[in-house]
């Protein structure tokens, strides 16, 4: 919690400078950098390969812990300085780099199924984060009522993220009580390191651990992969709850071998019509059992 004590004594002026930012700085995407986050939704997350397509949009490949997607976590369009969140599948406007203090965009729209989600970017202001002199961009994301398109009084805060020049991401808060959240503990960004790395990569990962990473893509819609890693053969099972506790989809129920699995979740082949929210996957083998949160966001 010492970030927010430190970001009180931002808007009390302690800290001045004078640089201005390069917006695309905002999201450093180079391949190789890594982030690693601590909280709910802790993981090391690294940029694996990315590609440009015949317009010259640019997509960006996430490796999360030892998980290789094979689809796009984002792209990012230099010309508007627009980064967009899972162009295969959601494709919302995640981030607008160039944007300043009170400056609002339509996320998602609203359909049939989905509420409009707007973008607002409550402040900007010079930090000193993990040792280095930056720029934050605090960003909050709204549901708008059925038919507004503007943020007003009826509008519900969903979520915050905070962004930091020459860094990224710095933190993640679901604005639900006690929902999900990640801080940055540290990065490599074009070689240089910020901060604490401990995260274990693939070659050197302990054969005796007992690890269930985070789903991806989450926020999903409908489906997201979900990648386990066992320490010893045996019975395996791993099972999607509600938050009340109730049983939606028992995805594995067998005995496996020791090592790296994954399986993929469809919610839309669940039982009955899963509504948005957050759900409980719980992975349990022998005496071992443990269990994380994914979001669902129609």
């Amino acid at each position: 919690m010492k970030t927010f004590f430190i970001y009180l004594f931002v808007f009390n002026g302690l800290l001045v400078f004078a640089q201005s930012p390069d917006p695309m700085d905002f999201f450093p995407s180079a391949v190789g950098n890594v982030w690693e986050y601590s909280g709910q939704w802790g993981r090391r997350e690294e940029i694996y390969k990315d590609s440009i397509d015949q317009n010259g949009y640019r997509f960006i490949f996430v490796k999360f812990n030892l998980f290789y997607p094979a689809y796009p976590y984002f792209l990012i369009d230099s010309t508007s300085k627009e980064v967009f969140y899972d162009p295969t599948g959601l494709n919302w406007l995640y981030y607008k780099l160039d944007a300043d203090t009170g400056d609002h965009w339509m996320v998602r729209p609203e359909t049939p199924e989905v509420q409009r989600l707007e973008a607002l970017v409550l402040a900007k202001y010079p930090f000193i984060y993990l040792g280095k002199q930056t720029i934050f961009m605090e960003i909050m994301y709204f549901e708008l009522q059925r038919g507004d398109t503007v943020i007003n009084e009826n509008a519900w805060p969903r979520f915050r993220e905070v962004l930091a020049e020459g860094i990224g991401e710095i933190m993640y808060i679901d604005q639900e009580g006690g929902g999900p959240y990640k801080f940055l503990e540290g990065c490599i960004i074009n070689g240089d390191t910020l901060g604490t790395i401990t995260s274990i990569d693939k070659n050197t990962i302990s054969v005796n651990s007992f690890a269930l990473f985070q789903n991806y893509p989450n926020p999903f819609n409908p489906t997201t992969t979900i990648e386990y890693k066992l320490s010893e053969s045996g019975n395996v099972k791993l099972i999607i709850y509600s938050l009340l506790g109730e049983e939606i989809s028992v995805l594995v129920n067998e005995f496996q071998a020791a090592g790296i699995h994954s399986i993929k979740f469809d919610a839309s082949s669940a039982v009955g019509d899963l509504p948005s929210g957050i759900y409980i996957y719980r992975l349990s083998a022998g005496e071992n059992y443990t269990a994380k949160k994914m979001l669902l966001m129609k």
